[in-house]
């Protein structure tokens, strides 16, 4: 086993406080979501003295989060399952196919990539209301497939440039048609940066919240983002019910990590060849 060279000490005490720092915010916040409120005032950063379960059973009820569960996984689903039919078509195209434009387009990818939200969200806010997308899943679906298409192009596009050409003729010199090539050699190299893009768009639908406070009025049809900003009150807030959904919220975006991180990993660390 490598033992610690002294001269290793600054980058070990470095990495400690930095994963202090990172985990210190998801320590008070489970401990403050087991705590009684007055517990938790009086005692906002230590243990719980008595370990109060009912948050979690409450931000159900009062929060209502059953149904914004099912509303935010509809979009994460929905918007992943669009990103892949547009994406990776556009990607590969971008990558391995030679025409015209392509310069142009990819240099479009990396400008929209730049362009905050808050820019154009009340035209497209008056778009959506004319053509009778607001209040409807699918219409912010339709936003997000938009909004998070430039950079999914342009993540999977990395992987599909970096596999040779040669794997391309090979298959076509074989027999197989431009489409058979592409789904049982192109694509399977490719895998780990399609998981990526998927991951990461699936955290990005799950964890948006200013599209869905702005598209969205209905109860029945707020996901859990925006349903946790409604348990903040105008002059006092239960912050013990408020970090019990948080927690719950943030699950199914830690359960996906966990599933998906070796995959996840190595698609940002690697190019996609093996």
């Amino acid at each position: 086993m490598r033992k610690t060279r002294l001269v290793d000490s600054p980058y070990l005490f470095a990495l400690i406080f930095l994963s202090f720092y990172a985990f210190l915010p998801l320590y008070v916040a489970f401990s403050a979501s087991l705590k009684s409120r007055a517990d938790l005032f009086t005692n906002p950063l230590g243990l719980p003295r008595q370990l109060e379960l009912a948050s979690y059973a409450k931000a159900f009820q009062i929060a209502h989060l059953g149904r914004a569960f099912v509303n935010s996984g509809i979009l994460a689903i929905g918007t992943v399952v669009g990103i892949l039919f547009v994406a990776i078509p556009a990607a590969y195209a971008l990558a391995k196919i030679g025409f015209r434009g392509r310069s142009f387009i990819i240099s479009y990818c990396f400008f929209c990539t730049t362009i905050p939200t808050q820019l154009f969200i009340i035209p497209l806010y008056f778009l959506f209301a004319r053509l009778g997308l607001t209040n409807s899943l699918y219409g912010l679906i339709l936003a997000y497939v938009a909004l998070f298409s430039p950079f999914s192009i342009l993540l999977m596009r990395s992987y599909f440039v970096n596999i040779p050409q040669e794997l391309l003729e090979a298959a076509l010199i074989d027999g197989a048609t431009a489409t058979q090539a592409f789904w049982r050699v192109i694509f399977p190299v490719a895998r780990p940066g399609v998981i990526t893009t998927m991951v990461i768009v699936a955290m990005w639908s799950w964890n948006n919240f200013l599209l869905p406070l702005t598209f969205v009025n209905q109860e029945n049809l707020m996901p859990v983002t925006v349903r946790l900003g409604m348990l903040m009150g105008q002059w006092s807030a239960a912050w013990e019910l408020i970090m019990a959904s948080s927690i719950l919220g943030a699950l199914p975006v830690i359960i996906l990590f966990a599933l998906l991180h070796r995959r996840f990993i190595a698609g940002l660390a690697g190019t996609g060849l093996k």
